[in-house]
């Protein structure tokens, strides 16, 4: 107790009898511990009757403090009632109810003529009506004066709106912060008289946009802690992020990530930052790159599923490109993300190539029966011409034979070709006929008839035709091999801008469980199958818009359709020369 204090001065200097009705707003704990520290001491130095009226976790604390000083007896003489259940008691604040609280606690010692002291911080929710407040302390005013208390009022300074604490002035004749005491100068004896009808609506109107102000300020904080998350967050996903990410800002390069600088091939970040964006990503199709620069400048955003760019080492990698707009340090950016495809593509590669070897094993049989076949008529007719009992329909014979050989190593060494990756114009119908003549005779061998519906209207789709034969390739022998002895039904159907392709067999059908697996990597039914087929199928048919689905019932048949747009124009078909295709290995 050595360090006098403004309050202790002010203690010190008033006379006891004076009735002293003080408001204190607090800000600093530390100060406030200090100031109802000295407050009780007086109190217990002076042989005073003290209300102490506060959370029992302050009150343990300042207890310790004063048994440094005085025995435990004489602590034990302060009057100490929780806070919380003095003011609240579980419900709102209740004027009332809290000054006959306070009357019937002290009564019995003004009774005796003692002097009382009270401390007590009020408890005071902001949900709880200003009124109610102002006419408790109006009570207390009135009941000090005449009984001539000292009362420190303490509210905390932090929580307390301003108009709250302005009205307390009016209540009040001294007021206290952590450091002095002054007289009030929003104090006066008629503050004290009851509310007018105007006094009332004032008070009820300011109660009202507080509550209004609190919500609103709430929302705001919330929104606020939000914000700083998923900024936070959102930082934190673009850094760490597993795919290249940059920034631009008016075509300006303001944010690349490791993965970029790495993926890109790109100098450090600094050495490239403020720098434009279209210097560091080079499409290998300037067509198509000036596409996506006058996209992004026309304040669009730009997507490509797959698109070649060209590193800084002339070497190129596949990626697949999205530029959206977006917010970055207080301004709209464009945000670009990468997706490298080049493991991806070379693996497809890679799974076309084996897959294209398995469907060249198992054609070379029919292939070489079906041509084992006109070789033998040629053979023939080449023995009786040669001993002289030949006619001029042998020589036809024999050209047609040869057409259809020639046919039959055409179509294999389209499959076979390496892909161009050229979009061309080409009828459906005619890539469907080549694919049958591939097949038809392996069909025979099983006792199957491939039986085909095609619509007047020549139906054109713009596609890398190998593929696509491939993909019919694909479906139609394993609708051959799933089938004795029955029917392959190849139906073209038109449905608006679209076309229909349905493969229906009478064969065995799938069952449910390896219906849902059928589109898994190296899942097969077949004793020597990879698995692979119709992975890559769906591969090609997603690359030209397309779509696939499947039906099945066992015992009954599997139905495949194949849907790809329609395009207009006139087809294009250049015959394939077998002179360029003298090993079928060398090209698969």
């Amino acid at each position: 107790m050595k360090n006098m204090t403004t309050l202790q001065l002010f203690l010190d200097q008033k006379d006891r009898v004076e009735p002293l009705h003080i408001y204190y707003t607090f800000s600093e704990r530390h100060k406030y511990i200090r100031n109802a520290l000295y407050f009780l001491s007086y109190a217990l130095e002076h042989n005073l009757n003290v209300l102490f009226l506060e959370e029992d976790t302050v009150y343990q604390e300042i207890r310790v403090q004063l048994l440094k000083t005085y025995s435990s007896e004489k602590v034990d003489t302060i009057m100490y009632q929780d806070s919380m259940q003095f003011y609240l008691n579980g419900k709102q604040f209740d004027a009332d109810r809290n000054s006959e609280h306070v009357l019937s606690l002290l009564t019995p010692l003004l009774e005796k003529g003692e002097h009382i002291l009270i401390w007590g911080q009020v408890l005071f929710p902001s949900e709880n009506s200003l009124s109610q407040l102002r006419q408790y302390e109006m009570n207390c005013d009135k009941f000090i004066s005449e009984k001539h208390i000292t009362s420190v009022c303490a509210y905390n300074g932090l929580t307390i709106p301003a108009y709250v604490q302005t009205e307390l002035l009016k209540t009040h004749k001294y007021f206290m912060t952590d450091d002095e005491v002054t007289i009030s100068g929003l104090y006066q004896r008629e503050h004290l008289q009851s509310f007018s009808d105007h006094d009332r609506k004032r008070i009820a109107n300011i109660e009202r946009k507080n509550r209004q102000l609190i919500h609103d300020n709430e929302n705001l904080c919330e929104a606020y802690e939000i914000i700083a998350r998923k900024k936070k967050d959102y930082w934190k996903l673009l850094k760490e992020l597993p795919i290249p990410i940059l920034i631009s800002k008016d075509d300006t390069l303001v944010y690349a990530n490791e993965r970029a600088l790495a993926d890109l091939e790109l100098p450090p970040f600094e050495n490239i930052k403020g720098e434009s964006i279209f210097n560091f990503i080079h499409f290998t199709d300037h067509f198509l790159e000036q596409k996506w620069i006058n996209t992004l400048q026309s304040n669009q955003e730009f997507e490509m599923k797959e698109v070649e760019l060209k590193l800084e080492n002339d070497s190129i990698k596949t990626f697949k490109l999205k530029s959206i707009f977006t917010w970055y340090k207080e301004s709209e950016s464009i945000l670009h993300v990468l997706i490298d495809l080049t493991p991806y593509k070379l693996l497809e590669k890679k799974m076309i190539r084996a897959e294209k070897l398995n469907l060249a094993g198992q054609l070379a049989a029919g292939i070489a029966h079906e041509i084992k076949n006109p070789l033998t008529s040629i053979k023939g007719f080449y023995k009786l011409i040669k001993y002289g009992m030949g006619k001029e329909k042998y020589f036809n014979i024999i050209d047609d034979e040869l057409d259809r050989i020639e046919q039959i190593a055409n179509e294999f060494l389209i499959l076979s070709k390496p892909h161009s990756d050229i979009f061309k114009i080409h009828s459906i119908s005619r890539i469907i006929e080549e694919v049958k003549t591939l097949l038809e005779t392996q069909a025979i061998i099983k006792g199957n008839d491939i039986i085909t519906s095609y619509p007047e209207e020549e139906l054109l789709i713009k596609c890398e035709e190998t593929k696509i034969k491939q993909v019919f390739v694909n479906l139609l022998k394993n609708a051959v091999e799933a089938t004795k002895n029955g029917h392959i039904y190849v139906t073209v159907k038109k449905q608006l801008d679209f076309v229909d392709i349905i493969i229906q067999d009478e064969g065995c059908g799938i069952s449910k469980e390896a219906l849902s697996k059928i589109s898994e990597p190296f899942f097969t039914t077949k004793e020597k199958g990879t698995g692979l087929g119709l992975l890559i199928c769906d591969k090609i048919i997603e690359n030209h818009n397309g779509m696939r689905s499947i039906e099945s019932t066992e015992g009954v048949g599997t139905t495949f359709t194949i849907t790809f747009p329609l395009t207009k124009g006139q087809q294009t078909y250049i015959p394939v020369d077998p002179i360029l295709y003298n090993d079928l290995s060398t090209h698969v």
